[in-house]
């Protein structure tokens, strides 16, 4: 009799089932996860996704969809903005290289992010050691591409950061040039490098002959196209040295002197600013070559695309190439 009650009690627990239990609860298997994660992704909730994929690779670490949702967690970070969150995931994946995986996309993604937080010299890092990782000539190629086109469009911002040595356009040509034949046919990019040697003839005004033009106020900013500038400077300086002579003439040596130290100020600031004028000169040139240039390419092409992306203080412009 006492080894029936066991069972009894057993039966009456599956017929009857005690209030406590929930009737609702839900058995989360891997693919309602990874769904749900997909789902949110869709729907452009970006940081619900990214705890959603994390969730899926804690609770199925051995899934093999696990290396797919460590990658789209970054994605989902850096859509949202969250970019220390999304660098420190890319990185993890980029860390642990391999071409079969999802390390180059990661590593692409970096240089993105990089880009979009005002970091163009760490973004070229990230796809210079792509380039040394990689075997694969199609992954080869597009760090190759990017990293062209990036050297170019943030060639000033690298050229005006001491840690960076490089002029980056000399580099950019470097970079088209290491593209496979292949590849080359693929981006359409023949073109582009022919035009970009005439880069060197652009030009250009000699800072120098800008400062030794400046000695008449006013000519330094005649030599590099500032017209206005030039009669500006020209009239105030000339109108300081008269006075000054003047008041020296009529034995007021104290207003001489204040009006003559006054006059050194506007004289010096002629001359610094006749030799910027024509440092910005050459840089406006080159953008203007180097826009003209990216619209041209644009202006053939149906998968490349630079566009503008969101970012937390503002607007970035981020390079893509649709496969």
């Amino acid at each position: 009799m006492k080894k029936k009650l066991p069972v009894i009690f057993l039966w009456i627990f599956l017929l009857f089932p005690i209030n406590g239990f929930s009737k609702d609860v839900v058995i989360v298997d891997a693919l309602r996860q990874y769904q749900l994660a997909q789902t949110l992704f869709e729907e452009k909730d970006f940081s619900a996704a990214a705890y959603e994929y994390i969730r899926f690779f804690h609770l199925f670490p051995n899934h093999e969809k696990v290396a797919g949702a460590k990658y789209q967690t970054g994605i989902c970070f850096f859509y949202a903005g969250r970019f220390e969150d999304a660098g420190r995931h890319l990185e993890k994946i980029a860390s642990d290289f391999s071409d079969s995986g999802f390390a180059p996309d990661a590593m692409f993604t970096l240089s993105e992010l990089y880009v979009t937080t005002d970091d163009p010299g760490k973004a070229a890092s990230v796809l210079r050691d792509l380039l040394t990782l990689t075997q694969n000539t199609s992954v080869h190629d597009r760090a190759c591409f990017m990293l062209g086109w990036l050297l170019l469009d943030k060639a000033d911002v690298l050229k005006s950061r001491s840690d960076y040595k490089v002029y980056p356009v000399r580099e950019a040509e470097k970079y088209f040039s290491m593209i496979s034949s292949e590849g080359k046919k693929k981006y359409r990019i023949e073109d582009s490098m022919t035009s970009l040697e005439k880069i060197r003839h652009l030009k250009k005004k000699s800072p120098a002959v800008a400062g030794v033009l400046s000695i008449i106020p006013g000519g330094g900013f005649l030599y590099c196209g500032r017209y206005r500038d030039a009669l500006i400077s020209f009239l105030l300086n000339s109108s300081l040295i008269l006075a000054a002579y003047q008041s020296f003439e009529n034995d007021n040596n104290f207003l001489g002197g204040a009006i003559s130290f006054v006059e050194a100020g506007f004289y010096t600031g002629n001359i610094y600013g006749s030799v910027s004028s024509a440092h910005k000169y050459n840089k406006q040139k080159q953008k203007e070559f180097i826009d003209n240039l990216k619209q041209e390419y644009l202006t053939n092409q149906d998968k490349i695309s630079f566009q503008t992306g969101l970012i937390n203080n503002g607007v970035a412009l981020m390079f893509k190439y649709n496969f």
